[in-house]
């Protein structure tokens, strides 16, 4: 029996590790998200309060769209598309030259990460 507890907990653990970057990303809360970008980009104080706030405004349009059961799946995933392309929107106003220029590398990586779906999904 401990076996088999032992072999869940690590089944759990790699799991979660292999998760892709963008799933990990969508679990980290808004507070998370914007200390990463504090981080990344050298934020400060009144831009991350700002930051702070689109991401708290975006994962509440995101719990609606997905608690909403009156539109299809490829209507909520064009939804989604567009509530990100507005928060990128939102957060690169708020940027300097210099950190947009930073942000904009990290949304290419963000793509390149991001896989695939083939048109048959």
């Amino acid at each position: 029996m401990r076996s088999l507890m032992s072999l869940v907990a690590v089944l759990a653990f790699v799991g979660l590790w292999a998760q892709p970057a963008h799933a990990q990303r969508m679990q980290m809360t808004a507070e998370q998200r914007t200390q990463r970008l504090k981080d990344s980009l050298g934020l400060s104080e009144d831009q991350a309060a700002s930051v702070l706030k689109i991401y708290q405004d975006m994962d509440q349009q995101r719990k609606d769209l997905f608690s909403s059961e009156s539109s299809d799946r490829d209507s909520r995933m064009q939804a989604m598309r567009s509530l990100m392309e507005k928060t990128d929107t939102k957060i690169e106003a708020l940027l300097t030259p210099d950190q947009k220029t930073k942000y904009d590398a990290m949304k290419q990586q963000r793509q390149q990460m991001r896989p695939r779906r083939s048109q048959t999904d």
